[in-house]
């Protein structure tokens, strides 16, 4: 029995019926490597520290007509110090946390899909990102399971295409009153019925052979989670976000290309200053930005490229981007045959603006070398 069908037999009875082999297709990724850091802290001290990371996801989608499917997968993550297997059905991330806890495993997919025309739905949890293209692919306002990391979005995803190559999706996210899915930065708080769906909207458009590699411009609505004097005052308002992408790209020699890409975003309404822990009076900035810049296929499977972001303090929706900090970033892709992927990148992310209790601003640098393998 190969390891392909040994995967998707044990997933078939998350999908609570009886399939038969054809109607089903199975899918599955393994990621694993080792991270280093050494960080600078806020209080004077120094982290230095490594380890060797490992995140592994297996899923079946049955297809059930030319209409419908449902899809499950599930996904685990751990390092060398924690793996301990535990299934957990997670409803939201642990508060705090970008991840789920350490060796724990839970459903990171799980949803029904029907499509028909130009229109395609989904609902239950769903993997969903809108990044700039290139070597090094990044977002502010929407991204699930970036790094070793497992998100994921619950909810509605509708989305129509266009004949023009447009294409207009709507998300309906579902939290809990204890928080997302995803990375969502305080002082977001979900306490507030009114707080539980988030809406979100943007319009898109990719093509692979044209100069425009990739358009795009999005909308995020969180009503009643921004509480902008810090949650213990409890005065909150709605939080809203706006963000606008641009890839476009050029031939070089060969297969070669040359993809730059930018990204703006802004959130009008942000928290104070006060409740960011940041000197001076009034509201926090609400700005973020990022600027890419990649060399594809340099040499066959072989790609290059370089990001440098800002992510304002008030700016709280980004996953890949710190608020209150700078990130620069140079990555090194290989895909030496299908479904084989190597990655080295080098990091370093720095404060905007020194906290008013820290001692100095935190500098952290970091690297990753690590190989993913899919079916």
């Amino acid at each position: 029995m190969n390891h392909k069908l040994w995967l998707g037999l044990a997933l078939l009875p998350t999908l609570g019926t009886t399939v038969y082999a054809q109607d089903v297709v199975f899918s599955g990724n393994m990621r694993f490597g080792y991270a280093h850091f050494d960080r600078d802290e806020r209080d004077g001290s120094n982290i230095d520290n490594g380890q060797f990371n490992l995140r592994v996801r297996g899923g079946a989608q049955w297809n059930i007509s030319e209409i419908y499917s449902v899809k499950a997968r599930v996904a685990a993550t751990g390092n060398d110090s924690d793996f301990n297997g535990d299934f957990k059905f997670y409803t939201e991330l642990p508060a705090g946390a970008s991840n789920i806890d350490a060796g724990d495993i839970t459903f990171d997919e799980f949803y029904v899909r029907a499509r028909y025309g130009n229109w395609d739905h989904k609902i239950g949890r769903f993997q969903y990102n809108d990044r700039l293209d290139g070597a090094v692919a990044k977002g502010m306002t929407r991204t699930n399971s970036n790094s070793w990391n497992v998100h994921w979005t619950d909810g509605l995803h509708s989305q129509y295409s266009a004949a023009d190559g447009w294409k207009y999706n709507l998300i309906l996210e579902h939290a809990t009153d204890e928080g997302a899915t995803m990375v969502r930065r305080g002082p977001l708080n979900y306490q507030s019925p009114n707080s539980r769906v988030t809406y979100y909207g943007s319009v898109a458009k990719a093509d692979d052979d044209g100069l425009f590699l990739h358009r795009s411009v999005d909308v995020a609505v969180i009503p009643s989670a921004l509480y902008y004097n810090g949650v213990a005052a409890g005065n909150k308002t709605d939080y809203v976000a706006v963000s606008a992408r641009l890839a476009m790209q050029w031939a070089l020699v060969g297969e070669s290309r040359l993809v730059a890409g930018a990204e703006v975003a802004h959130a009008p309404d942000t928290p104070t200053l006060a409740a960011m822990g940041l000197p001076g009076l009034g509201d926090s900035d609400g700005n973020a930005w990022q600027l890419a810049l990649s060399v594809m296929e340099f040499a066959p499977g072989h790609s290059i490229g370089v990001v440098y972001g800002e992510n304002d303090a008030g700016f709280l929706l980004s996953t890949d981007f710190t608020n209150n900090m700078s990130l620069t970033e140079v990555r090194y892709n290989w895909r030496p045959m299908s479904g084989h992927l190597l990655q080295v990148r080098v990091r370093e992310r720095e404060d905007l603006i020194q906290r008013r209790s820290a001692v100095r601003e935190r500098n952290e640098f970091d690297y990753y070398v690590r190989y993913t393998l899919s079916l």
